[in-house]
């Protein structure tokens, strides 16, 4: 039958507490459950991302338009201002003039742990040459990590043709120890949910742009991690 080690897998992350208790307060809890860490390659040559924002239009009609594309047009490049807006608004730290300090993203994280990382490979982005980078939240800019040759390597993991056409392909992954230093093998629930919160941003974002998008898991695992 199939399914069986998938629902045992899930079951050994349950959680029990016992009803009517109330966790402690957050001013004794250890300083690695509260602070927000962030991913940096900080040798690697670097790209600004714009913040000119469009606006972005009402979200009922932005849900209507959400669908997704299962062709690309390889004759067409996005622009830096685009990427830089589906970046932001899907993945990236947003401000708030009331506290400063408080830093916080455009989807929920269980207890603010933040451990999501966007990889991207780009084809098509005028201005940015073809290639393997990764998103710097803090700074809101990307990180060259390998050049087109990485690329091409990436391009074969993916599993339909189709998504091969893409201008940019944007891989969500996890450092898993975010959240497990506080949630313990629960964290491997909350880090599933939250990149699905991730992943409806990023598709809701592109629908207001006009951006064709297709959220997909078809991809060769052991490739897309070497």
């Amino acid at each position: 039958m199939f399914g069986i080690f998938s629902k045992l897998f899930h079951k050994q992350t349950d959680f029990d507490f016992s009803i009517g208790s109330l966790p402690n307060n957050p001013q004794y809890w250890p300083k690695e459950w509260k602070e927000i860490l962030y991913k940096e390659y900080s040798r690697m040559p670097k790209i600004k991302l714009p913040k000119n924002f469009p606006n972005l239009g009402k979200l009922e009609d932005i849900l209507k338009n959400r669908h997704s594309t299962r062709e690309f047009n390889i004759n067409k490049e996005l622009t830096i201002s685009q990427l830089s807006t589906l970046l932001y608004f899907s993945a990236g730290v947003k401000s708030d003039n009331a506290n400063p300090e408080l830093v916080r993203r455009f989807y929920p994280s269980g207890g603010a742990r933040y451990p999501l990382e966007i990889y991207l490979g780009i084809q098509r982005i005028s201005g940015v040459n073809a290639g393997i980078y990764h998103y710097n939240t803090k700074e809101h800019l990307l990180e060259n990590i390998g050049d087109k040759q990485w690329l091409d390597e990436l391009l074969p993991a993916l599993l339909y043709p189709w998504s091969r056409d893409a201008a940019v392909i944007f891989i969500i992954t996890a450092v898993w120890d975010r959240n497990f230093i506080k949630y313990k093998d629960r964290g491997y629930r909350i880090v599933l949910m939250e990149a699905g919160h991730l992943a409806q941003n990023l598709a809701l974002t592109a629908a207001a742009l006009n951006i064709g998008c297709c959220n997909l898991v078809g991809f060769h695992d052991k490739k897309i991690n070497e």
